[in-house]
């Protein structure tokens, strides 16, 4: 931005494959103003940008031990709703996996995993696009898509206390469209999930 510049994000109209209700009601048809960015009358100069980014030590797919599928519902992940006394996938610590997902459901889910940053393996079979290349943490699946991820659990095993994984699509996971999984070190088993706080209570 230059000296004194104002800019506006803005959303326009996304194509995501719907069909007119659920494109027209759901948002796809809408444009509006995110944020104003307001450049200061003086700027200090950016810092110049590295010749190379350093590569991201994603996993490859080639040294998953193992594979798992999701189908992606309204109805819930892998035809089950969310149910937080219940640990759906156990995943041991320091091991990759490739998951598949598959979203045939009429509508498009983006899936969030929380824990790791995963690899884009492929799309409907072919090479993600450049974009798609790097580290993420959630991938948009249109209906009607199969999308594989590689995903390595190095962080710290705790067999009582689940990450998830859902759509990020508030509505959509407000419905139960999310799971559970622990992660464990090798030769444990998951535990039961800690129960929720009752309603009104506060954890410090």
């Amino acid at each position: 931005m230059q000296p004194g510049e104002e800019r506006v994000l803005r959303s326009y109209p996304l194509d995501a494959g719907l069909d007119f209700w659920n494109q027209r009601f759901g948002g796809g048809d809408d444009s509006f103003d995110v944020m104003q960015l307001r450049a200061a009358p003086t700027l200090r100069p950016s810092t110049e940008l590295p010749r190379a980014l350093v590569a991201a030590a994603l996993p490859t797919g080639e040294e998953s031990a193992r594979s798992r599928f999701f189908e992606l519902k309204m109805s819930g992940i892998n035809g089950r709703k969310m149910d937080m006394s219940r640990v759906d996938e156990t995943v041991t610590r320091g091991t990759a996996e490739t998951w598949t997902l598959r979203n045939n459901d009429g509508m498009p889910h983006n899936f969030h995993v929380h824990d790791v940053q995963f690899r884009i393996l492929d799309i409907n079979g072919a090479a993600p696009p450049p974009p798609l290349r790097g580290p993420k943490d959630t991938v948009f699946i249109p209906s009607g898509s199969t999308v594989r991820i590689a995903l390595r659990f190095d962080g710290p095993a705790d067999p009582g206390t689940p990450y998830m994984y859902h759509c990020h699509l508030l509505y959509h996971e407000d419905k139960g469209m999310m799971g559970q999984f622990v992660v464990v070190d090798p030769g444990r088993p998951a535990a039961t999930p800690k129960p929720a706080p009752a309603s009104g209570s506060h954890q410090h």
